[in-house]
């Protein structure tokens, strides 16, 4: 049941971010670009494409399980701080955020289990890619 629980979780966890990072590299990285121009970021169209490849590409590490702690890490921080920059003043989605932070720790610590790509983690594999 472990490993069928980690694979549902990583789902869980990665599915959403594989269909955010889609759906604003199809389109949505304009909308995007017009709240970072209003916070002030620099180049706030190719920043949007560069977040939305960032989700799409995490989504799809954690989904498949590979690199899961660099991709559970990064995801849990970025979470944090989209939760804290963007929906601070939203309780509801900063809460959300910090759920979703948890759950990235979460499969960091615990690994992919066996119903990932290379089983987590491939031959000869160093560092934040274990």
């Amino acid at each position: 049941m472990n490993n069928e629980g980690l694979l549902l979780a990583r789902l869980l966890l990665g599915v959403p971010f594989v269909i955010w990072g889609a759906l604003k590299l199809a389109g949505g990285a304009v909308g995007l670009s017009g709240g970072l121009t209003q916070m002030g970021l620099p180049a706030p169209l190719l920043l949007a494409y560069l977040i939305s490849l960032f989700e799409l590409v995490g989504g799809i590490a954690v989904v498949i399980g590979f690199p899961i702690r660099l991709a559970g890490i990064l995801l849990a921080l970025w979470c944090v701080a989209t939760g804290i920059l963007i929906h601070g003043g939203d309780a509801t989605q900063l809460f959300k955020n910090l759920v979703m932070a948890g759950g990235f720790l979460l499969v960091a610590v615990t690994g992919a289990g066996r119903l990932a790509l290379f089983k987590g983690a491939p031959p000869h594999s160093f560092g934040p890619f274990r």
